[in-house]
């Protein structure tokens, strides 16, 4: 459409970009290189083009959403029925599911299921999911495509980030594939929606190329300093919702100078620059702080920051002021009874700190801090730093952060008064979740969940390496076939097996009720002492195979903790199960009552005996199965020699040992080890929320 009214826009050193001069009320095209790209309002599902891109659950119910309903209705309910038949599990994240049409006025129809803003990794799966459409396209040698307003809706997007994003994700395409058959490319948005279509043609219009300014929000650790939960994070700290937000100002108290003060000066309205001018005219000096009203952020109050300049020939002293500052903000917060304080990184950018001063000197500050004000209402100190291509400035925050993440903060590891400690902390899902992140609390989550408490999340290749290195170190080629629940092995002829995928399940409302439990084990060690470890039992034959072989590997020993003895431990699942304990659990009332040990949930510390219950012994295949490796909490041990029928773990008190006794909870042991001359040894619990699902392995035996 590069007629002569058009008006032609030049990007980087292309020519091969032009605009029609339609408004948008009418919608907005525009030519890049040999493809038209084109916003307008209508319902997608009416629109008569080569591919329908849709948007839907992972599980691929495309009654999930407004547009995927609409979509299926169009269709008819055969578009349902071919996603179940060539996808029965659905499809992970950022995947492109491929059907046929239906009655829809297409030759193909791309489904995905994309993240939420925020998560890591949002926008990068959401540019890729757009070219996996088009890539798709070009595989079957079709011309045309229509988008609807992906990431915007239930994704949370900013309307400019998703349209940018998108804008950006077809021209790289372009760019990248000069033999395409794409020709057009439409963003359907729907009538309803004036911000989303309005965002679009403003981005098609605009058609910015440039790198995307928007950060990748991630948090890079969670630990206590003390009593105080401290976070540090990428993010923008103007968006925190908590009770103070920390700004770095200069002394005139300007909140228009500086790229933080001015994004939370805009964020706040003009009402806050004019209480800082109204009520503190002389500005503030140098290492001092004042407060003010928090305007239309989503805090209490905003705590602004004088930071002195930084001294090149004593690098101490800048760290000490950085300290002091930190102290002083940390007592106005105290003053007006926060609970939570967000900081940035103090001078790394204009006042040209190093960030490990930076860091050290804030951590050190948090430190004396808790120290001196034990009864403090700050609980807890988020730092949030904004981007990090240049400086360092993570990389400095989490290598310091070491220091308290050890032994060095708080009680020493392995004594009574950690396991105090650990009984208070504010419950919060593990760092290296990706689906539900450790910057809200599990309560919080819970109460912000709007579909679903549980996700089955891909794992990054080290966590996938981690896990299969720990599946075949502790399998055992010589134990296959052997004993009475291997029956129907031996005829395989297998002698290993090969692990295919690993998911993480991120199950916020399971994973709450094991918290509860471990906490309870935590206040027991710390009432009447850590627990024994298995190889320190008498008669026990050694150390938990998983636990010798994870000693060195740092990824899965992640928030483990040996003081109430949590150990990762198999559990073989059969087709029919395993679903439902990625919902619910491990659930022991739900096992046989013909187990050795009686009823309760069967662990395996050898991947060997876990594969022995992924199949009926009737029905032995080498197709795909699936066990569990497990995190669970096996706290104070009983060792059996001998098979015994148990409804719950012996009570431990010298000359008792009976499990139906009337001794309390915390006079009995919490876990059986079947110790004896068997081929496997037996782990077994007895309680619902003892244990959780943490990895699905899939695999095959070869």
């Amino acid at each position: 459409m590069s007629d002569s009214s058009s008006t032609v826009y030049s990007v980087s050193s292309d020519s091969d970009l032009s605009t029609d001069e339609d408004t948008e009320e009418n919608g907005v095209s525009r030519d890049y290189k040999s493809v038209n790209i084109s916003v307008k309002e209508g319902a997608l599902e009416k629109e008569e083009v080569d591919v329908i891109v849709n948007s839907t659950s992972d599980k691929l119910k495309l009654r999930h959403g407004r547009g995927s309903r609409a979509l299926l209705e169009a269709a008819g309910n055969g578009l349902q029925t071919e996603c179940d038949q060539k996808y029965p599990t659905g499809i992970t994240k950022g995947d492109v599911a491929v059907t046929g049409p239906g009655n829809l006025r297409c030759k193909s129809a791309c489904h995905g299921c994309l993240k939420k803003y925020g998560s890591n990794d949002a926008e990068k799966i959401h540019m890729e999911f757009i070219s996996k459409c088009l890539k798709e396209l070009d595989s079957q040698k079709l011309s045309s495509i229509a988008f609807p307003g992906l990431t915007t809706g239930f994704h949370k997007f900013p309307k400019n980030v998703a349209s940018i994003n998108a804008c950006r994700a077809i021209a790289q395409y372009i760019d990248d594939n000069p033999n395409t058959s794409l020709k057009e490319v439409r963003f359907v948005i729907h009538p309803e929606d004036k911000e989303t279509f309005k965002a679009f043609c403003d981005a098609v219009q605009t058609w910015d190329l440039s790198p995307n300014t928007e950060i990748e929000r991630k948090v890079l650790c969670r630990f206590l300093i003390n009593q105080i939960t401290v976070l540090i994070k990428v993010d923008k700290i103007e968006e925190e919702e908590i009770d103070m937000i920390v700004n770095s100002v200069n002394k005139s108290l300007d909140l228009g100078k500086g790229s933080l003060s001015k994004a939370i000066a805009t964020a706040a309205g003009s009402e806050v620059a004019e209480e800082c001018r109204r009520d503190h005219p002389s500005g503030v000096s140098e290492g001092n702080v004042v407060v003010t009203s928090a305007g239309n952020l989503k805090c209490k109050k905003i705590c602004h920051a004088c930071i002195p300049p930084y001294n090149q020939n004593d690098k101490s002293v800048s760290k000490t002021d950085i300290q002091n500052i930190v102290i002083k903000c940390m007592e106005k917060a105290d003053e007006n009874q926060c609970n939570c304080v967000a900081f940035p990184a103090f001078g790394t950018l204009y006042k040209n700190y190093p960030a490990q001063i930076t860091a050290g000197g804030m951590l050190k500050g948090v430190d004396q801090f808790s120290k001196s004000h034990t009864q403090s209402s700050v609980k807890r100190v988020i730092i949030v730093i904004y981007g990090d291509q240049h400086t360092g400035i993570s990389k400095a925050f989490v290598d310091e952060s070491a220091t308290y993440r050890g032994a060095c903060s708080g009680p020493e590891r392995g004594t009574q008064e950690f396991c105090r400690q650990q009984y208070h902390r504010e419950l919060h899902p593990p760092e290296y979740w990706t689906e539900f992140t450790s910057d809200k609390s599990v309560k919080l989550w819970k109460t912000e969940c709007d579909k679903g408490y549980h996700k089955l999340v891909d794992v990054d290749s080290s966590t996938h390496k981690a896990v299969d290195k720990l599946v075949q170190s502790t399998w055992q080629s010589q134990k296959v076939g052997h004993g009475r629940d291997a029956q129907g092995l031996s005829e395989l002829k297998y002698t290993s097996i090969k692990v295919l995928k690993v998911q993480r399940l991120e199950n916020i409302d399971v994973y709450e009720n094991y918290s509860h439990f471990r906490a309870r084990l935590f206040h027991k060690a710390g009432d009447i002492g850590v627990f024994d470890q298995l190889a320190s039992i008498p008669q026990s034959t050694g150390d938990i195979a998983t636990t010798k072989s994870l000693k060195e590997d740092s990824v899965l020993t992640s928030e483990l903790y040996h003081e109430i003895n949590e150990h990762f431990l198999f559990h073989g699942t059969k087709p029919d199960t395993y679903k439902k304990i990625l919902s619910q659990g491990l659930d022991f009332r739900m096992a046989g009552e013909k187990g050795m040990f009686g009823q309760g949930v069967y662990l395996a510390e050898s991947s060997t005996k876990a594969d022995q219950y992924t199949d009926d012994k009737l029905a032995r295949s080498k197709a795909e199965k699936r066990m569990f490796l497990v995190r669970s909490c096996l706290g104070k041990i009983h060792l059996a020699k001998t098979a015994n029928k148990l409804q719950r773990p012996p009570c431990f008190q010298t000359g008792c040992e009976s499990d139906a006794c009337e001794h309390s909870e915390r006079q009995r042991c919490d876990s059986v080890v079947g110790d004896g001359s068997w081929i496997f040894r037996e782990f077994v619990t007895y309680n619902h929320h003892q244990n959780y699902p943490e990895y699905l392995i899939t695999y095959k035996r070869v």
